[in-house]
């Protein structure tokens, strides 16, 4: 004998056995039991939660050999021709493959006929959305003048895509998505009616995976049950859905919070040579973060879906990420969902969200270059002293032996160390240069030192790739020509893994020389032709676009014309 679904077995009979929909039950019972029943209703709402089953309810309610009533017998003929989906009276009709004008024109004309066996017939058209507009007005006009034994009942997945003229000439109801909860309660009675014995939190995991809808979670408690070979377990139904479990959610959350890129790219790693689906858990993660955020301001809402023994962990994890971290974590995650989706490779995708989100990996935007433009103005009007006159032209102190004329030895200039090198400067000049990409690359190394014209630069041991990138001619050339500048001499530049990821070390305050010269330089480069502003004479500057905001910094900071390397 053939084998029936359960999800086809525990289809409701009666409206009480509609579960999450008590508002359309409510007013279809009533609606029957005054004898007030419309001629047309519009069913909307997410797939699998019960519309073409109220729709057959409602069917068999008028078409009762004991009614009409709200409580169909079930034992009739009537009824029982109804479940079967043999009766002359209720026609279902697939509007996503009978779309046409001429299926319509053909339901217009079987319309008039009387009912075969019951007191009235009844149409129901799934997936009405997908008409034709020429359908969709040969409909419109049978619903303006339907027969008085006729109900038509339409349902949808896109109540946006009917047309206004077709909603306004039905009775619409709108069927919500169950919550968890609901899901779970519907699963356990159907367990316990099957003989099938199953841990609570392996239903909640079924339900949470079923999207509110009632058919996918009753066809998924069937396949795993079928799979057991005795209890249905959370691991077990977890291996078969390929669902990631909370501990590698919490995992994740924690390892990008912490800025651990090694372990959060680890997880994907393993995920992805374990076959599991990457799309799959980008929203599993988005729906863990989405609880985190919601807890510090509305708890019953973000713990509404989540089982007992997962609360206390999720509480103590929220306290310890700010809100404001989640969000940043919820944002990127979803582009990069939004990628996938598109045809991204899902791993690379992940990997690269994954990185930016525990290195801060991003390119300086218009307004960062602002602020820093804003903070050397403000710098060199603090600082504009007029500039010392050149010391060889003083004249030379007396020797304290007295013996005059005598020059003092030449004094050596000491080369410049690493220590001495403002590295965030350095990547400042390189993005006025127009080589963002090379700052984007060398933003997370360090200087480890500088003698005998080699600069020692590392990068951490999980960004190696990075660092070979970062070795190429074409990246390494345009931060000698910065760091010539610097140190006064063209550095050959020496490339390491270190064996730590260290936090950058803190901007260092240039010496006063340098200081000295930035400000001497400053009026050479203000007298530096550059191009006519619009606006009245006397009117400050307004930076309009990117190219203004570089040709500020090299008249502030005194660089050559080609300074952007264009």
């Amino acid at each position: 004998m053939k084998h029936a679904t359960l999800y086809r077995r525990w289809r409701p009979r009666t409206f009480g056995e509609i579960a999450g929909q008590e508002p359309v039950v409510r007013t279809l019972r009533r609606a029957i039991e005054t004898g007030r029943v419309a001629h047309a209703y519009l069913f909307s709402g997410p797939r699998g939660t019960g519309k073409t089953s109220t729709a057959k309810v409602l069917a068999m309610g008028l078409n009762c050999a004991q009614g009409p009533t709200p409580e169909p017998c079930g034992r009739c003929e009537s009824c029982r021709s109804i479940v079967a989906g043999s009766s002359m009276d209720v026609i279902e009709m697939d509007a996503a493959s009978n779309r046409g004008i001429d299926e319509i024109r053909e339901l217009r004309d079987r319309v008039n006929l009387a009912p075969a066996a019951g007191r009235a017939k009844v149409y129901i058209i799934d997936e009405v959305h997908m008409l034709t507009t020429e359908a969709f007005n040969a409909l419109l006009k049978m619903l303006e003048e339907p027969p008085e034994h006729v109900v038509f009942v339409l349902a949808t997945t896109e109540k946006h895509k009917v047309l206004p003229t077709i909603i306004s000439r039905c009775q619409s109801f709108d069927f919500r998505r169950p919550g968890v909860g609901t899901l779970v309660e519907k699963l356990s009675e159907i367990a316990r009616a099957e003989g099938i014995e199953a841990e609570r939190e392996a239903l909640t995991v079924i339900a949470r995976a079923s999207g509110g809808s009632f058919r996918d979670a009753e066809g998924m408690l069937d396949q795993i049950s079928s799979f057991s070979e005795g209890r249905v377990t959370v691991a077990l139904v977890r291996e078969l859905l390929g669902s990631a479990g909370p501990e590698m959610l919490a995992e994740t959350a924690d390892a990008l919070h912490e800025r651990r890129a090694a372990d959060a790219l680890r997880v994907v790693d393993r995920l992805s040579s374990e076959g599991r689906d990457l799309g799959q858990f980008a929203a599993e993660l988005i729906s863990h973060l989405r609880v985190l955020m919601l807890l510090p301001h509305a708890p019953e809402a973000a713990l509404a879906e989540a089982g007992p023994e997962e609360r206390p962990a999720l509480e103590e994890q929220a306290r310890r990420i700010p809100t404001g971290e989640v969000v940043r974590m919820i944002e990127a995650l979803g582009e990069t969902s939004g990628r996938i989706r598109r045809g991204g490779d899902p791993k690379l995708e992940l990997e690269l969200c994954f990185l930016k989100l525990a290195r801060d990996y991003t390119e300086p935007s218009l307004e960062g270059l602002v602020r820093r433009v804003e903070a050397l103005e403000k710098r060199l009007e603090e600082g504009s002293a007029p500039p010392r006159e050149n010391p060889a032209k003083e004249s030379p102190e007396q020797p304290p032996d007295g013996r005059a004329g005598e020059a003092p030895p030449r004094q050596e200039e000491p080369p410049r160390t690493g220590a001495e090198l403002d590295w965030d400067s350095v990547l400042q000049e390189l993005r006025a240069r127009r080589q963002v990409p090379v700052a984007a690359l060398y933003e997370s190394a360090r200087v480890e030192g500088c003698e005998d014209g080699l600069v020692k630069i590392s990068f951490p041991e999980e960004l190696a790739p990075l660092m070979k990138s970062a070795g190429e001619p074409k990246r390494v050339e345009p931060l000698r020509d910065v760091l010539e500048e610097r140190l006064g001499f063209r550095p050959r530049v020496e490339l390491k893994l270190s064996g730590e990821a260290p936090p950058r070390p803190p901007t260092a305050h240039p010496s006063p020389e340098p200081a000295r010269r930035e400000v001497e330089d400053a009026p050479r480069a203000q007298e530096r032709p550059h191009p006519p502003r619009e606006g009245p004479e006397g009117e400050e500057d307004v930076i309009r676009n990117q190219d203004e905001v570089f040709e500020l910094a090299r008249r502030h900071l005194g660089g050559r014309p080609d300074a952007r390397g264009g």
